[in-house]
C-alpha cells in the first residue's frame, strides 16, 4: 500500500497522519443535502458547515497516529470488511448533538438501513480493539453525516439558538433520498487554514447481497 501525501499535509509532522473510517455521502445525493444545509443558515449562532465533497458518515476515528502505523489501519479496515454485506441506507431528519437547545453539531439522520451501518461499526471496532489498535468507545454509535459544527462562543451569543432549533424541527422529518452502501473507507484527514481535506487511504468492498 503506498501513502499519498498531500501538498498542505504540515511539513513541521511528516510522520504522523490523522485517519478515520467513513462511508461517504453518495455523490447524487450531495446537492440534497448541501440544500438542507442551506436551509439550516440562520443568523445565529455561528456554524462551520461540512464542505460539499467532505460529507460522510464517520464508523470509527481514529485521530493523529504515526504514518508507519497505517498499514495496520488499512489492514484492520480489510479484516473488517468480510463481516458484513453491502446494504442500503435511507438520508432522514436533521439534529443536533447534544440537543437542539445546546447545540454543538448538527447532523443528518440515518433511517432504513442505520442498523447495517451499526453492524458494520461493530465488526470494524471488534476488529481494532482485539489488535489493540484503538482504545474502546465509550459512547454508542448513533450512524449520522455531520453537516455543521458551531462554533463556541460564550454569553449572548452561545444562547442565542433559537432559530437553529425552530429551523432543525421543520427538518425534522426531511427525506434527502437513499444510497447504496457497498464500501466504506480509511480516510486521511489534513487541517489545513482554509478546512479540513479528506483523502482516501484504502477503500474496502463489502460483499454482495
Amino acid at each position: 500500500m503506498t501513502l499519498s501525501r498531500s501538498a498542505d499535509r504540515p511539513a513541521e509532522n511528516p510522520t504522523r497522519i490523522r485517519l478515520f473510517y467513513g462511508v461517504y455521502v453518495d455523490e447524487a445525493l450531495r446537492d440534497a443535502v448541501v440544500e438542507l444545509q442551506d436551509r439550516l443558515r440562520v443568523p445565529e449562532p455561528r456554524i462551520k458547515w461540512v464542505e460539499r465533497e467532505n460529507l460522510h458518515f464517520t464508523l470509527r476515528f481514529i485521530g493523529d497516529v504515526p504514518v508507519s502505523r497505517a498499514a495496520d489501519f488499512a489492514a484492520a479496515g480489510r479484516a473488517a470488511a468480510p463481516a458484513c454485506t453491502s446494504f442500503d441506507m435511507q438520508l432522514r431528519g436533521a439534529g443536533a448533538f447534544p440537543s437542539l437547545a445546546n447545540p454543538n453539531t448538527i447532523w443528518l439522520g440515518a433511517a432504513g438501513g442505520a442498523e447495517a451501518m451499526i453492524q458494520l461499526h461493530r465488526a470494524l471496532s471488534d476488529v481494532l480493539d482485539t489488535a489493540a489498535l484503538a482504545e474502546p468507545e465509550s459512547r454508542a454509535f448513533v450512524p449520522h453525516c455531520t453537516l455543521g459544527r458551531v462554533r463556541q462562543g460564550r454569553g449572548r451569543e452561545r444562547r442565542e439558538c433559537g432559530q437553529l432549533a425552530q429551523a432543525l424541527e421543520a427538518e425534522a422529518e426531511t427525506e434527502i433520498g437513499t444510497m447504496g452502501c457497498s464500501e466504506f473507507c480509511l480516510i486521511s484527514s489534513t487541517l489545513t487554514s482554509s478546512g479540513p481535506q479528506y483523502e482516501a487511504v484504502e477503500s474496502f468492498a463489502l460483499p454482495d447481497r
